[in-house]
């Protein structure tokens, strides 16, 4: 009896069936089919992401190598000048917590032996180390290469490795003691720290496990200061110990010459029966390449970590398509027996759509908040930087009135280049800030226009006599000249010339209506970009025209210049687009978004002789 039901049912449900075959076989075969294609391109993504990431890697570890190198430079020669160190005041309680003092505060960032002040001779005069650790004052240190080089050279030295007195690989860092009167400068000594070598770098990665991703470091005469085989330290790499190591690997070879040299690079090659990733990166120092950073990775684990993600990847959507199978077939087997059961999994479904919609819109929600949550952060430290900023201008100006006072005091004159130096950096901090300002109004749509009507013209005119009344143009306040004519006005300063022309502008005022100091901010951006990059002999012109038939006021500034890089053209007007070394890339993005609010259009091109570039925005006329 139960034989001849289940043949009825399958020849009741013959078409079902069949159906239900092809549910299981399809998708299989398909998932199969487009299973190698996926994970082959997932290998690929992920292992090209991996070499991103490691090279990304090494440029952030050259970077903060360079930036600590740099700064125990900086810190050294703030001793090197202190009053104490220059009047060689060595006996003094004061010299010694002096030293004492930067010794705490560089150790605190760096490993450092000892901090030491040598005389001229090279005799170690005071030397600041840990307690229960040698001290070698009064030892001579003349027959040290790095001593001799800073005599020589009157310059802060970096030197090679060395071995110091307990055997250990060192490096000394050393900046001379000028002292300057009216027969000249001299030399009088030097102070310097000694940094253990691996206690240095192992702090920016792991140097002693070859097995897994580690860090070497060689320098410009290519030794190998680190390395996880202990062998290699202190070798050169080109030498035939290292060579007969390495195989003489052309790949490795080249790679270690191109970083050397000052470029980043990236190979993969075999080393001791392993396949490795390797990426490169230079540390500059005073714009010479000092060291190369090398991060290597086996790429065994590389490989490892791909081929996890692959087999999660293959369970997840295997276990994903038998889900969606068995599912289907008990829907058919559902639907051949009830019709009401697809309406119930058709309402679930519908509700489990409707709860993914729901945390989709809830997802979205917290996303803008956290964006709106950044924004008010930088809107917020720049409204909080205003203050200090402005209270180091005012201090800045009061230190200078200070120092004029006392001109003939030794100590003033000591300290005119700092002050002036703190007046000048604050100054250049309130304009970023400013600009960081003017851009998070305008990022949170904040920014508040107090229009006028008024005649573009007269400000222009207004503008190039402000340049020429405060000298903002350039330093030299004797080659100043301006002169009327016709519809032009020309002014010259030193080399450069502004020359104010219009045309097409019927008698009669015709005004714009918009916010003055906004616009005048614009056209002060647009011509001190021309001035900044037009050549000896540059003329910046600036062109104010109408358009009748559009009820439109053109504006345009000129330069003969050198142009625009044409990679950065499509992107001028976008954030921290720049080819120039100085300003943060954000004036022309404002002067954009000030146009367009106004209601006006900005452009940029090259000039059509190949001479320069023409910047140029247009207002709507007052109405």
């Amino acid at each position: 009896m139960k034989i001849g039901a289940i043949r009825s049912f399958f020849t009741a449900n013959k078409s079902v069936i069949i159906v239900a075959i092809l549910i299981v076989i399809i998708p299989i075969s398909l998932y199969l089919y487009f299973q190698q294609e996926t994970e082959s391109s997932i290998r690929n993504s992920i292992y090209e992401q991996q070499k991103q990431n490691q090279m990304d890697a090494s440029k952030a570890i050259a970077t903060h190598l360079e930036s600590d190198i740099e700064l125990i430079l900086s810190r050294l020669q703030g001793l090197a000048s202190s009053p104490s160190v220059m009047n060689w005041d060595t006996r003094s309680n004061t010299t010694i917590t002096l030293l004492k003092d930067y010794y705490r505060i560089i150790n605190s960032s760096t490993p450092v032996d000892r901090l030491f002040l040598n005389d001229r001779s090279g005799v170690s005069v005071l030397d600041i180390a840990p307690l229960n650790t040698t001290n070698y004052a009064g030892i001579n240190f003349s027959f040290r290469d790095w001593v001799n080089q800073t005599k020589n050279t009157l310059s802060p030295v970096i030197s090679d490795t060395f071995l110091g007195m307990d055997d250990k690989n060192r490096i000394a860092m050393t900046y001379p003691i000028i002292i300057k009167n009216s027969s000249g400068s001299f030399y009088n000594g030097l102070v310097g720290v000694v940094i253990p070598v691996n206690e240095f770098f192992n702090f920016y990665g792991n140097i002693y496990d070859i097995q897994s991703q580690y860090l070497s470091v060689l320098d410009n005469k290519s030794v190998i200061l680190v390395h996880p085989l202990p062998s290699l330290v202190g070798k050169e790499f080109f030498g035939e110990f290292t060579q007969n190591l390495t195989g003489y690997n052309d790949i490795l070879n080249n790679l270690v010459r191109t970083v050397i040299s000052g470029q980043p690079n990236i190979s993969i090659y075999e080393f001791v029966n392993e396949e490795r990733l390797n990426t490169g990166y230079p540390v500059y120092i005073d714009g010479v390449p000092k060291y190369a950073v090398f991060v290597v990775t086996p790429t065994s684990s590389i490989y490892s970590t791909v081929n996890n993600i692959i087999e999660k990847e293959r369970l997840q959507m295997l276990s994903l398509i038998i889900g969606i199978i068995a599912a289907v077939l008990l829907l058919i087997l559902y639907l051949s027996k009830v019709n009401s059961t697809l309406d119930k999994a058709v309402r679930k479904r519908t509700t489990e759509l409707e709860n993914v919609n729901i945390k989709l819109e809830s997802a979205n929600k917290h996303i803008k908040i956290h964006d709106d949550m950044q924004k008010e952060f930088i809107n917020m430290a720049a409204h909080e930087l205003r203050n200090p900023v402005q209270s180091l201008l005012g201090f800045s100006d009061i230190l200078k009135k200070l120092n004029i006072r006392n001109e003939g005091n030794k100590i003033a004159l000591q300290y005119k280049d700092a002050i002036e130096a703190i007046s000048r950096s604050s100054k250049r901090l309130k304009r970023l800030v400013d600009i960081i300002f003017d851009v998070s109004q305008l990022d949170n749509n904040l920014l508040i226009l107090n229009k006028e009507s008024f005649d573009l013209k007269d400000m222009i005119e207004q503008l190039v006599t402000d340049y020429q009344s405060h000298n903002t143009l350039l330093n030299n306040t004797n080659n100043n000249q301006s002169h009327i004519e016709g519809n032009n006005i020309e002014y010259t300063k030193g080399k450069h010339v502004i020359d104010f022309a219009y045309s097409n502008y019927p008698p009669g005022p015709k005004t714009v209506k918009g916010d003055k100091a906004y616009l005048k901010q614009v056209i002060t951006n647009l011509v001190d970009n021309a001035v900044e990059f037009t050549q000896n002999e540059g003329k910046v012109k600036i062109n104010l025209d109408k358009e009748l038939e559009n009820g439109k006021v053109i504006v345009t500034v000129s330069d003969n210049g050198y142009g625009i890089h044409p990679d950065i053209l499509p992107f001028l007007f976008t954030k921290y687009v720049k080819k120039s070394r100085g300003g943060a890339g954000l004036s022309l993005y404002i002067s954009k978004k000030i146009i367009e609010a106004h209601g006006g259009e900005i452009w940029a091109k090259n000039n059509d002789d190949g001479r320069g570039a023409t910047f140029g925005f247009s207002l709507p006329l007052d109405k």
